[in-house]
């Protein structure tokens, strides 16, 4: 990668996290400021819409079978359901899935959880995640992924658009719904009984005060 080619990445990732800092605060403190105090009542009900893509190499390869997110998605609407009044939905088509036709770049496919996943957010990862972002009003895009270093499901929070699972992640139960509250504003909790719990034998229980964060997100609308 060349130097300048590294700085636009450099100041096109900063640009995207200041400006979904912005638009985070304004709902939360204006928009969703009903939710922020109030959440915890779960009324009315509210709408979080995503989109999941499949990526794949150079060779063609890396078609994750669509049906294998099946329980996943499926238990994801459940919990939000029951958890905040959230209706889970599909953002194009009616369809969650969808392959990716063209070739993604190495750097999408092999990416890093934790603090690596913020550095990535400034490389080509983070440029090509934000290129393919499913369109307006906020939606949460998912990218299946090749493997995460060190995770199974990755969300940089409120400050992303986007969250990534690998092949492991995307097959087990509670790993989207548990990285879509991140990217909603929940962080992790020690309870295993709670769906923010770090490790996967996490059940799916939330405190109150978790709805108020959730509710009041700029993914979670009322259209």
């Amino acid at each position: 990668m060349s130097g300048i080619t590294k700085s636009w990445n450099i100041i096109k990732g900063v640009v995207r996290i200041g400006t979904r800092i912005i638009i985070e605060v304004l709902h939360r403190l204006i928009i969703n400021l009903f939710d922020s105090l109030f959440g915890f009542f779960n009324w009315p009900k509210k709408k979080l819409r995503i989109k999941i893509f499949i990526l794949r190499d150079q060779h063609g390869d890396h078609r994750f079978p669509e049906k294998d997110l099946d329980v996943s998605i499926n238990y994801a609407r459940k919990v939000f359901k029951k958890n905040f009044n959230v209706e889970l939905m599909a953002h194009h088509k009616n369809s969650f899935v969808e392959v990716l036709q063209n070739t993604s770049p190495v750097e999408a496919l092999h990416v890093r959880g934790g603090p690596g996943a913020l550095s990535d957010e400034f490389n080509i990862a983070g440029s090509f995640f934000a290129s393919k972002l499913s369109g307006v009003f906020f939606p949460v895009t998912v990218f299946v992924v090749k493997n995460i270093k060190g995770a199974s499901g990755c969300s940089l929070g409120p400050i992303s658009d986007y969250v990534t699972l690998d092949t492991v992640g995307a097959k087990q139960t509670s790993v989207l719904a548990h990285e879509l509250a991140h990217a909603c504003g929940l962080w992790h909790i020690s309870e295993r009984s709670n769906l923010l719990y770090p490790y996967t034998d996490r059940d799916d229980e939330i405190r109150w005060w978790q709805k108020n964060i959730f509710r009041s997100s700029r993914h979670i609308t009322y259209w």
